[in-house]
């Protein structure tokens, strides 16, 4: 049986489990949107400007986060969570546009 090299554990980067739930809904969110179904109430632009906005910040703050991941864990779970929390809030904004 081969060694394994040292720090290959660091290599592997699991999915939290609070993640993937909040993934989860931005998968029926983005399914909605995609099968058509709108709300029967139509919201502000300017509402959604400021909700793109906040998808690109939350982005910006996962790449920061992501690139000090491989020194701590903790930041490559806050990663996760703004990558997924922008995806979902994309996935809703597609759902109510």
């Amino acid at each position: 049986m081969r060694r394994l090299p040292p720090g290959y554990r660091r290599g592997a980067r699991p999915i939290y489990p609070g993640v993937f739930k909040m993934l989860i809904y931005g998968c029926i969110l983005w399914a909605l949107a995609l099968l058509g179904i709108k709300l029967p109430f139509e919201l502000p632009r300017l509402l959604f400007v400021v909700l793109q906005v906040l998808v690109i910040w939350m982005l910006w703050k996962g790449v920061k986060a992501a690139r000090r991941a491989p020194s701590n864990h903790v930041r490559l779970f806050n990663a996760q969570e703004h990558w997924v929390n922008a995806f979902t809030l994309q996935a809703l904004i597609l759902f109510l546009w």
